[in-house]
């Protein structure tokens, strides 16, 4: 029985000790808001780009509540975000992934009208955090109805490495936006026809 009860307090404290909560705020930007708030979701990678974990994600997205949306779901909508988890956007589950793995009913959230903030445990190992947002209709004389859909202009993606401890506050960077048609789950550094996507957030900041 003390053995037993050994081997659960060390269970415990080693858990404690591999993992560590941080706080991720997202800040408005002025096109937060289109027609509505966008879709958003944020991930952690390891350093050689492999999923670990869902940290946050719209309860639209993840649930495939789309208004009048195709049966196929709508992967144009955070590409990256569902390319990298492997999560389908029109079943609502993930491919070769378990389940716990894609953690989507722990994450879930409407978009909030002006900010997000959590608080997250995470694992004491270098990783990196990536953030994608897309507002829906947002055209342009590039991105039109004819030539973009739904979509209007493209998701757009921040990212930053967060290193075993975090000292000061570390604020994500845009990289680039994610397929217009959401086929693959590549980022494009192309940005030259974006007018307000790349509005919809202020800013991203990680911090203990």
């Amino acid at each position: 029985m003390k053995k037993n009860l050994l081997l659960i307090l060390s269970a415990i404290v080693c858990a404690t000790l591999s993992a560590k909560e941080i706080t991720v705020s997202v800040t408005a930007g002025e096109n937060w808001k289109e027609k509505r708030e966008p879709q958003v979701a944020i991930w952690l990678e390891d350093e050689n780009g492999s999923y670990i974990k869902t940290l946050y994600v719209t309860n639209r997205a993840s649930k495939k509540n789309w208004i009048m949306g195709p049966k196929e779901g709508r992967p144009e909508s955070l590409p990256v975000w569902y390319h990298a988890s492997k999560f389908n956007s029109s079943k609502g589950v993930a491919k070769n992934v378990n389940s716990s793995d894609v953690q989507i009913d722990a994450v879930t959230s409407a978009t909030p009208k002006s900010a997000i903030k959590f608080i997250v445990e995470v694992d004491y190992k270098p990783c990196v955090i990536r953030a994608e947002f897309n507002n829906s209709f947002d055209y342009n004389v590039f991105y039109t109805k004819k030539t973009s859909g739904v979509n209007g202009q493209p998701s757009v993606v921040y990212e930053a490495k967060l290193p075993t401890e975090i000292i000061n506050k570390i604020q994500l960077q845009f990289v680039g936006t994610g397929d217009l048609n959401g086929k693959d789950g590549n980022v494009s550094t192309d940005i030259s026809h974006l007018t307000t996507a790349n509005k919809i957030v202020k800013n991203i900041v990680v911090s203990r």
